[in-house]
């Protein structure tokens, strides 16, 4: 069984699934779908997509910071030490294909490709390297990724581009992504397929980055709700690249709210919304992977359930598999000793990618 699977960063279900988006309707009434919650203590895209990848919450794999850097005791994507679910497929015997999911910098050998993300790297060898005239267009999430976290809220993508513009960009790089990913399905196909868009997310946050520049002057969250209709109307596009696939399966690490009418205020700041904990899991099998369950809206789980339920669907025993699979993490697990200010400097370089 061939698997694809699709992220779909912020993604909440309370839109996804109430929202009059006529696509994800048809979509949902041939699938299984739940609201798939982050953790009350870490809602955000570290440890939520981490947790995603290995089936164990924050607490257990130890990615806690919002970027996954090795900053305040957290870990780093490289410094993992639990196995990720491409190494658990490829521990099997199926190929994997990996682009721009989230925390992914190139620092995990798979048997097949992996396209980092968060941040997107510029060079690649093999495979991914053919692609990259396509991929060029850097993913937002690198201008937040690659911002320091004292200054988080002064990079200058939005005060360079107007929020329309900026809009923009964002659809131009999910269709430069999904046309990327035809090509790679014709030409190096995979039996697992991992692929995410991060364009809900990004819009969220740069409302709240525009927010505090006019003080919530005519502030609104309608170009979110915008967005979902957008991504509605591209999706068969974006679903067409799994089309020879058995199970669909899309997921997201949390959702912003579904409306936000009045700006608040935390810690002295000025915010629009934040994210929500409701993500979504929704799994689609084809005509000959097994019929739908008939009571299709099941209850919520939690973003670690999302790696056993998959594996268990590909007819494997997550539980073993896990167990069995070695990690590969580029580094060795920080030393809990107190580390110089260059070592630290170090780290931080290495958890974006570039040592």
């Amino acid at each position: 069984m061939k698997l694809f699977f699709l992220g779909l960063d912020g993604a909440s279900a309370q839109i996804m699934f109430e929202r009059d988006l006529p696509n994800t309707r048809k979509l949902l009434a041939e699938s299984t779908y739940r609201p798939c919650m982050a953790e009350d203590d870490y809602p955000y895209t570290g440890p939520s997509w981490t947790s995603i990848y290995t089936g164990v919450s924050a607490q257990e794999h130890g990615v806690t910071d919002l970027w996954g850097r090795n900053v305040e005791g957290s870990e780093s994507y490289d410094t993992l030490r639990d196995p990720v679910m491409w190494e658990m497929l490829n521990h099997v015997g199926m190929t994997t294909g990996v682009v721009h999911m989230p925390m992914t910098t190139c620092s995990r050998r798979v048997d097949g490709y992996l396209i980092s993300g968060f941040p997107n790297e510029l060079e690649h060898a093999g495979v991914a390297a053919e692609l990259m005239p396509l991929m060029q267009g850097r993913d937002l999430s690198d201008l937040i990724r690659l911002t320091p976290r004292d200054r988080i809220l002064d990079n200058t993508w939005y005060r360079n581009y107007t929020l329309e513009q900026s809009i923009d960009i964002m659809k131009a790089m999910v269709r430069w992504k999904a046309e990327a990913t035809r090509i790679l399905v014709r030409t190096h196909p995979v039996d697992c397929l991992f692929v995410q868009y991060s364009m809900l997310d990004r819009i969220g946050h740069l409302l709240n980055q525009y927010l505090r520049v006019h003080d919530g002057q005519g502030w609104s969250y309608e170009p979110l709700l915008e967005l979902y209709d957008w991504l509605d109307g591209q999706l068969a596009d974006l679903l067409d690249v799994g089309t020879d696939y058995d199970l669909l399966v899309i997921t997201s690490d949390h959702g912003w709210p579904a409306q936000a009418t009045e700006p608040y205020t935390h810690d002295g700041k000025l915010f629009g919304a934040w994210h929500s904990h409701d993500g979504v899991l929704i799994i689609r099998g084809n005509a000959h992977s097994g019929p739908v369950p008939a009571d299709r809206r099941l209850e919520q789980c939690y973003n670690r359930d999302v790696c056993p339920a998959v594996l268990g669907l590909l007819g494997e025993d997550y539980a073993a598999l896990r167990q069995a699979t070695r990690p590969a993490p580029a580094e060795q697990a920080r030393s809990s000793g107190s580390e110089s200010a260059e070592s630290t400097i170090e780290e931080r370089l290495r958890a974006l990618g570039y040592l």
